[in-house]
């Protein structure tokens, strides 16, 4: 039934015009040609079975006209001209049918009132009031003068057999008129109330999208004009210090060590920063292979160290060399860099760092738990979007609020996710989940 439905629908859109293509008043002309030429096919066997021999031939004749502005409308898509031509024809038919169809007496007035809904339903809603105009002053003519000179009409009906069928059928016909084109002006404003619908939802997704990017772009600015431009003005004051003045040794050292942080922090700021820029713009490429976990972890490690070992905090790797998950390598360095960073920048001087990994059926998650001064329960909303701001470590350590929005959007590009366990001055723990290999999932259920 819907195979067949589809099908009609599809006929009555070719017969009609596209939607894509064609106005909607000129769809609607076309509808309304058709059923009006269907409706003449019906009419012409009754008006020659009533003996209505003259209005039998108008019939005709108004079949092959409309069949003409049919074409002009459809195919030569000269919609004005077709709509002006209808109009015209209709008028003089109405007033030719009323004069030879019994006046008063016969079908003319119901017919007034079928042509009247044609026309509002095809035509431009500023010449409604020309319809309405004339559909009251043309009746009102021809009922006047048939009660002033009642002998101008003629009753051309053979019986009364013969008129009650006309009346009938003529009723029938612009009852049958008047609810197909009801109904075909409620789909219609029913198909633009749902695209206005969709466009207004459309309008708003863009005006929210607008508002995010306008969010991340001062953002961006913040960063530029005052977190990367602090660590970067340190730096070249302390190489302005060692080069300009002469220092001991151990001043050099120490000069040279919080030289070597900044750099190091600012690095890290700088990669953060043009990874995040660089997805916002290119479509957030993402290559997804077989990682293994432990190397990635040691490199990490090896890297943090130095920072580590400056604030006497031990990092501890608990990383099955076994494990391997289904991510891109690169996101994957990233994110755990910047937890375990994180975990040393908020851990105080003599803590401890430790990365462990949690397998389940199909997920492995990467454990960054520090016993550190805790994340504020106030701040579980923020943590993880760019409205956080820079933050401090116990050393001070600048940071820039964007490492966990950072590692969150690169899990979710890699069907993982991030999330944390915090206890305010016991530490945290986040979690870093990201789908295993197939093949490390098999050997993890083989070995439970």
């Amino acid at each position: 039934m819907q195979r067949v439905l589809r099908i009609l629908t599809n006929y009555w859109e070719s017969l009609v015009g596209d939607p894509a293509t064609f106005s909607l008043e000129n769809r609607a002309f076309n509808s309304i040609s058709v059923i009006t030429m269907t409706l003449l096919t019906i009419l012409l066997p009754f008006n020659i079975i009533l003996g209505l021999t003259l209005v039998s031939v108008i019939v005709a004749v108004l079949m092959v006209l409309q069949l003409f502005c049919f074409y002009l409308s459809r195919y030569r898509r000269i919609y004005g001209i077709s709509m002006l031509a209808y109009v015209i024809v209709s008028y003089l038919t109405l007033t030719a049918t009323y004069y030879l169809n019994s006046g008063s007496h016969g079908p003319a007035l119901l017919l007034f009132f079928l042509t009247f809904n044609l026309l509002i339903a095809f035509s431009p809603r500023n010449r409604h009031w020309i319809w309405a105009c004339l559909h009251v002053l043309l009746p009102m003519i021809l009922l006047t003068r048939e009660y002033l000179h009642p002998s101008w009409i003629k009753d051309n009906y053979m019986s009364a057999e013969n008129r009650y069928i006309d009346i009938l059928s003529s009723y029938a016909i612009t009852l049958v008129c008047t609810y197909l084109i009801t109904n075909y002006l409620r789909k219609n404003y029913d198909r633009e109330k749902h695209n206005a619908e969709e466009r207004a939802d459309k309008i708003d997704k863009q005006n929210i999208n607008l508002e995010q990017l306008n969010q991340k772009k001062d953002k961006l600015f913040s960063i530029i004009a005052h977190d990367l431009q602090s660590p970067l003005n340190s730096i070249i004051t302390t190489l302005h210090l060692i080069a300009e003045y002469d220092l001991k040794e151990d001043e050099k050292k120490m000069l040279g060590d919080e030289l070597l942080t900044l750099t190091k922090n600012t690095s890290n700021m700088l990669t953060n920063l043009l990874t995040w820029s660089k997805m916002q713009m290119d479509g957030r490429g993402v290559r997804l292979s077989d990682v293994h976990v432990y190397d990635v972890v040691e490199r990490v490690l090896s890297i943090q160290k130095i920072l580590a070992d400056k604030k006497s905090v031990s990092l501890t790797s608990r990383v099955d060399p076994s494990v391997y998950v289904t991510a891109d390598n690169n996101m994957l360095e990233l994110i755990i860099r910047n937890l375990v960073n994180n975990a040393i920048k908020f851990t105080p001087t003599g803590g401890q760092v430790t990365i462990n990994l949690q397998i389940t059926d199909t997920h492995c998650r990467v454990m960054v738990t520090d016993n550190g001064i805790g994340i504020d329960p106030g701040q579980k909303e923020e943590i993880f979007s760019l409205r956080t701001q820079s933050t401090y470590g116990t050393n001070n350590e600048k940071g820039i609020g964007l490492g966990l929005v950072l590692c969150r959007e690169l899990l979710a590009l890699q069907n993982g996710e991030l999330w944390y366990e915090s206890t305010p001055g016991q530490g945290t723990t986040f979690y870093a989940s990201i789908p295993v290999t197939e093949a490390a999932a098999n050997n993890e259920l083989l070995s439970a």
